[in-house]
């Protein structure tokens, strides 16, 4: 059909070979209406092209638009002198139920491109960190502090009273590279087609040493664990996530977190306010907290703690106790053909 620029049409179709399964998918992304951005002798010859395993039907120029709730124009099936609106009350209602449900697919695809966007700049920052950062956090500060400490006499330290400054330099430094390292394991995830780095661990020692760089490592009880294939700095800070929330959201006068085995499970028990599992399906998501809470925080920990073990192949399932909450890590879910409570 020729057209002349601006000019808008409106397209119905038919499926010609109900049995073929990529008919049904040309049907779905059929275009309704196609817009002339310049004179044409055929505008309808490139979506022949593309959708032919379908019929069109029919094709006209259509002059009658309707304004959507957002308050955008959009043109209409409806034809001047033949069918206009309310001559067909079902059809006017299907007309704005496919025009309301077209602007959500829109703005759903917007939102998906500024999300791939977002992403892109995270992932730039990531290279950023992993690379630009590495060299100053891991290679030039301890070998300047190294240097110094060599050409630094006894003496010297002591009669300036250098030793705590010294001591201070030190373990800042060893924990900027722990810190280091768990940022490296979380921007590693941003990668296209990432894999999760894993090796083997004693779970009882990766843990001790990550807890002796906290304030409340006196409150944690580490028992006996076994050896198992984790990322250090991942697996570490989700159990931290965990033991966080079981010290924060406890009003008992002693505090404490113990860390055991039972059979397959690795179990985080607390002695706090407890939470269901109704609970945790809900604050498993990012940035919910209960209402009414004196405690602040970013509504993340659980969240992200789940994700780790998800991207481990690991679940965790709650259990509230009499008093405080039973996290049982299960180190098999990835063999399990369904995943309940999620």
């Amino acid at each position: 059909m020729k057209a002349k620029k601006g000019e808008w049409f409106s397209l119905s179709w038919d499926i010609t070979d109900f049995h073929d399964p990529v008919s049904f998918k040309h049907f779905s992304k059929a275009p309704h209406f196609i817009y002339a951005e310049e004179d044409s002798n055929q505008i309808e010859s490139e979506a022949l092209n593309e959708l032919y395993r379908l019929r069109l039907v029919s094709i006209f120029v259509t002059q009658v638009f309707v304004t959507s709730q957002h308050g955008i124009k959009v043109p209409t099936h409806y034809q001047i002198g033949k069918f206009m609106p309310g001559d067909n009350p079902s059809y006017d209602r299907w007309l704005a139920k496919y025009h309301k449900i077209n602007f959500d697919i829109t703005e759903y695809v917007r939102d998906k491109e500024a999300l791939n966007q977002k992403n892109i700049y995270l992932e730039h920052a990531a290279k950023i960190i992993r690379h630009d950062m590495h060299s100053g956090i891991n290679t030039y500060i301890p070998r300047g502090f190294k240097g110094l400490l060599r050409r630094l006499p006894e003496d010297v330290i002591e009669k300036n009273r250098l030793g705590t400054s010294l001591k201070l330099l030190s373990e800042g430094i060893d924990h900027a590279q722990r810190v280091y390292q768990g940022v490296y394991a979380f921007t590693n995830l941003v990668k296209q087609d990432s894999i999760l780095e894993k090796e083997k661990h004693n779970l009882k020692e990766i843990l001790q040493e990550y807890m002796r760089g906290t304030a409340y490592s006196d409150q944690v009880i580490i028992e006996e664990l076994i050896e198992c294939e984790v990322n250090k700095s991942l697996f570490c800070t989700a159990v931290d996530n965990l033991i966080r929330n079981g010290l924060k959201y406890n009003d008992s006068e002693t505090k404490w977190v113990k860390i055991f085995m039972d059979k397959d499970f690795i179990c985080i028990q607390d002695n706090g306010r407890g939470i269901t599992k109704k609970e945790f399906v809900r604050y498993c998501r990012p940035y919910i907290r209960k209402t009414g809470q004196e405690e602040t925080g970013s509504g993340l920990g659980l969240n992200i703690a789940v994700a780790i073990f998800d991207e481990h192949g690991f679940r965790l399932e709650p259990e509230k106790l009499e008093i405080g909450t039973l996290m049982r890590i299960d180190l098999n879910a990835s063999d399990k053909k369904y995943i309940i409570g999620r």
